[in-house]
Parts: C-alpha cells; sequence; structure tokens
C-alpha cells in the first residue's frame, strides 16, 4: 500500500503549513500552492517542500495521485477557486483542515485553547513550558514563536497541543482531554447568526473536553475560573514584562517573572499556567518557562526604532484586541504620543463592528487607517476604509496606503507607532524594522 501524502491549498498560511510540517515528518510527500512568497513559504521550500505561487497543473508534483494524496485547504478557500476546481474534477479527496487536524489530535492527548482573543499566546507560552518541563509533545501553533523560529514544534507523541478556532465552527470537531477558553468575545458573524449562536458554540465545545476545562475570568461556562482557583497577584511591571505573584489552585504563591507586555499578555500567562498545572507539570518547570518565555512574532513586539521612537506590531484586529493595545501602550509609555496605523481585517468584520471600531481608534493621539484587508471576502456596499475613518471623532487622522507609512514614520521624532491587523500589515511592520531613518 502507497504512503498517504498531501497536497495543502492555502500552504503559507499559519496552520497549514504547521500541518505541512508534521507530515513531512511522518514520512509522507508533501506540497502546495500558495499566492505569493513568503518567509514561511520559503521555510518550507527549504524543507524540501515544493510550493506552487500560480494555477499550473503542469507544474504539480510526480507524487501526486487521487488515491494516495489528500488535498487539504483551509475554510476559507472558496469551491470556485480554480486549484480547488481542478483537483474536484480530478477525483482527488479535498478535506478541511480543520478535519485533518481533528484526526491527528483526537487518537492522542490533545491539549486546546479557545477563545476569541489570546489563544496564540497562550498557546506558544504553553507550548514553552512543555518544552521546558521536556515533556513529549506535538504544537501547532498561530504564530511564529521567538527562539524557536516556528509555528511547529515538535519533541515527540504523547501531547498534541493545538488552538481550537472558533471560524466556521471548526474546534467542535475536536474532543480535546484539557481545554481553556480564553475568552468569549462574538466574532465571526458572518458564520455566526448572532452573538447568543457565537456563545452556545463554545459551550458546545467546552462540553467536548474530556477532563478539565481552565476558563478566562470573564468566561461564564462550567469548568474552572480563573478569578477562583487561579489568580494573579502582586503585579509589578518590570523593565520587560512583570513580576507578579501566581496562584495554581493554592494558597501558596508561585512567584514568576514573564516577559509580555500588557495585563491581556499577563492573563494570558496564567491562562497556560494553570492548564499546565491542570496537566500536571510541576510548579519549577512553568516557573522557569515564564521566565525564558522569547514572546510570539505579531503579539505587542515592540522595537526601538530610533532613541525615543518605539514601533509596535500587532495582530490586534477586533475593537477589544486594539483596546488592549491601547491600554497596554498607556500603562508603559503613558507621556507619550500614541499613532495607530490600522489595516481592517474583512468588510463583514469591520461592518459588525463598526462603532467599536470608531470609539477605540480615536482613543490614539493620531489614526491612520489603510483600504480594508478583504481576505476571503467581496465588498459590501458602503463598508469603507474611508466611512470607518470618516466615523471616527478625531481631528488628526487619514487615510493611507502601505507605501505612505515609511515617508509618515519617518517624519516622527518621538513616540509610540503601532502598526495593527490580522492582514498584510504584518510583512509591511517586518520591512519597517529593516529601515532606518
Amino acid at each position: 500500500m502507497k504512503p498517504q501524502n498531501y497536497f495543502f491549498l492555502g500552504i503559507g498560511g499559519i496552520g497549514n503549513s504547521a500541518l505541512a510540517q508534521y507530515f513531512l515528518e511522518q514520512g509522507s510527500q508533501v506540497a502546495g500552492y500558495d499566492r505569493t512568497q513568503s518567509l514561511i513559504t520559503k521555510k518550507l521550500e527549504e524543507k524540501a517542500i515544493r510550493v506552487i505561487y500560480e494555477f499550473a497543473p503542469k507544474a504539480l508534483p510526480d507524487f501526486l495521485d487521487r488515491e494516495t494524496t489528500t488535498i487539504v485547504c483551509t475554510a476559507a478557500i472558496k469551491t470556485d477557486q480554480p486549484w480547488y476546481r481542478y483537483f474536484i474534477e480530478q477525483g482527488f479527496t479535498i478535506e478541511k483542515r480543520a478535519k485533518v487536524l481533528a484526526q491527528i489530535a483526537n487518537a492522542q492527548i490533545c491539549v486546546a485553547v479557545a477563545g476569541t482573543h489570546g489563544k496564540t499566546t497562550t498557546l506558544a507560552l504553553l507550548t514553552h513550558i512543555f518544552k521546558t518541563a521536556q515533556w513529549p509533545f506535538t504544537a501547532f501553533v498561530g504564530g511564529i514563536l521567538e527562539g524557536y523560529e516556528s509555528n511547529y514544534i515538535h519533541t515527540g507523541d504523547r501531547y498534541l497541543l493545538v488552538e481550537a478556532d472558533e471560524f466556521d465552527r471548526s474546534f467542535l470537531q475536536l474532543r480535546p482531554s484539557f481545554a481553556a477558553i480564553t475568552s468569549v468575545d462574538p466574532d465571526h458573524l458572518d458564520i455566526y447568526d448572532s452573538p447568543t449562536a457565537f456563545e452556545e458554540a463554545f459551550e458546545a465545545f467546552a462540553a467536548q473536553v474530556i477532563e478539565v476545562t481552565v476558563l478566562g475570568p470573564e468566561v461564564a461556562l462550567k469548568g474552572f475560573r480563573l478569578g477562583e482557583a487561579y489568580q494573579v497577584k502582586n503585579t509589578k511591571i518590570k523593565a520587560v514584562g512583570y513580576r507578579a505573584d501566581f496562584y495554581l489552585n493554592s494558597e501558596n504563591a508561585l512567584p514568576v517573572e514573564v516577559a509580555v507586555m500588557g495585563p491581556h499578555n499577563l492573563n494570558n500567562a496564567l491562562m497556560a499556567a494553570a492548564l499546565a498545572h491542570e496537566i500536571g507539570i510541576p510548579s519549577q518547570a512553568i516557573q522557569k518557562a515564564l521566565a525564558s518565555f522569547q514572546g510570539i512574532q505579531r503579539r505587542m513586539q515592540v522595537t526601538e526604532w530610533q532613541p525615543g521612537l518605539y514601533l509596535v506590531d500587532d495582530y490586534a484586529h477586533h475593537p477589544t484586541e486594539i483596546r488592549a493595545v491601547y491600554d497596554t501602550l498607556h500603562e508603559r509609555y503613558p507621556e507619550m504620543e500614541k499613532t495607530v496605523v490600522f489595516q481592517p481585517h474583512l468588510f463583514s468584520r469591520t461592518k459588525d463592528f463598526f462603532e467599536d471600531f470608531t470609539k477605540v481608534l480615536a482613543l490614539f493621539d493620531r489614526v491612520f487607517v489603510l483600504p480594508i484587508y478583504p481576505a476571503r471576502e467581496e465588498p459590501i456596499e458602503g463598508v469603507t476604509a474611508q466611512a470607518l475613518l470618516d466615523g471616527v471623532q478625531h481631528t488628526n487622522k487619514a487615510l493611507i496606503f502601505k507605501s505612505q507609512i515609511f515617508p509618515m514614520m519617518s517624519r516622527l521624532t518621538k513616540g509610540v507607532i503601532a502598526l495593527l491587523g490580522a492582514g498584510d500589515i504584518g510583512s509591511m511592520a517586518a520591512e519597517l524594522k529593516q529601515k532606518t531613518i
């Protein structure tokens, strides 16, 4: 019997790229398609994974055949996409990434992190805790961990650490042994009919957890709550991160230092510690891991671009996340002027949270908005970046394009500039970090 092989549609995505590396290590032949070359696809190619950047069936590798090759796509791939149509016409089996991931996860001791906000940072911290404790695991993380330079970390096969993504109800295919739910803040209302339906999906996910679910302080589901069994006290701001006391279902304090910025990320660290504690990882390993955590790309990454001028790169694309960034900057740099460059992500999200976006953006001293990054969506009439900007009650605001970001920054001599969004603004931030004024 021939081994199972895989071809990924959207192989450069953070989720598919981790799965591609996993199957490569399992001995499968792997290739894929993506629209553009990126740092992720370059790393995949360095591992001898073939990546195609156009619709060119003649460029497909020889190992592809419909009997032994599964086509894996994200939920965002539409059925009219040329490659999708081609593989359907050729009789290949096409599976969504969520189903493929669930088949792997449900066959192991699965540890899942769910939640509207914070799941990537929480899982990254948990991954580092497992690595520090030298417990055998495989992790699929929704971001690139600093110090590992990867979103896929594999030391063994006993535990599988994953993000439980609520988009397209994907997380309902998981049956984790342990889980954390960081927050339940309505999102993806293009998928869910209402905030109530969104919350009901999390209720269903929590009901599928086999052993323990650790819940964030504002999550009202059955299970443990951080404000009860797990707490953080005596928080002090350090030059980089915090010093605090964690109480892990105990009256005894665990002193920790963790190099994350923002109260929301300190809470993510507590979530990771709580979940690790429930699984059985010793407190000493948790303490050591938190102290040595180096962060994750595009999650409150701060670079001193020049003396007195700081560049912040963050994935924030929801009003709650933007507010968390602002609060963090206000905590760290209270006297500095704060500029935001925001790239809205999805027409539907911009429409659903229009007023919330306008209010939170108005908190900054300068507001710049980029055109909406459409991702998988077609435009919605009346939903534009200019309309969003018009709704921001501010006198210092403008609509700009990516090519204008560097000239704008070059005119500033001090302050904080936050580049926010889940689209391609992240690649722009990476380029800007390499430039000097």
